[in-house]
């Protein structure tokens, strides 16, 4: 049914990735997909925030955060199961549309808001998502 299903984490908040991994898993197990489990760092591209920061820190930021990535895949996925991880720099709902594209998934899997959101029926990255994907898209609570 599924090859690639796409699950995007926010590693500081578990509402985001609690069900969506469990989700995943499952279905991994029991379609033989392969999960693709990325997290998204923010762009340092404008000139004033650079500006701020030292040369070298987004390297730096990238490394830390796929060192945790690669923590969290040991910590919450199966070794049974095919993974891929991937950190991606830019706008959230950007980067899921353009790895989900370049990985050929044929599902996301995201929760439909996180912890500073709650007040929105859906969050914006989520719905961003959901209207612009040539994918299914599964959203869960």
């Amino acid at each position: 049914m599924f090859k690639d299903i796409l699950i995007p984490i926010n590693l500081g908040d578990e509402a985001t990735w609690r069900n969506p991994v469990k989700t995943g898993v499952e279905l991994a197990k029991t379609t033989g997909a392969r999960l693709h489990l990325m997290t998204v760092l923010p762009s340092f591209d404008y000139a004033i925030v650079e500006s701020y920061f030292p040369v070298d820190f987004e390297q730096k930021a990238r490394e830390k955060v796929d060192k945790e990535l690669h923590k969290f895949v040991a910590e919450h996925i199966p070794e049974d199961v095919k993974r891929q991880t991937i950190v991606a720099v830019g706008s959230i709902s950007e980067q899921i549309l353009d790895i989900a594209e370049e990985t050929q998934c044929d599902l996301i899997i995201m929760s439909r808001r996180g912890r500073p959101r709650r007040y929105f029926t859906l969050g914006s990255n989520c719905n961003k998502v959901i209207h612009h994907a040539t994918m299914a898209v599964l959203v869960l609570d």
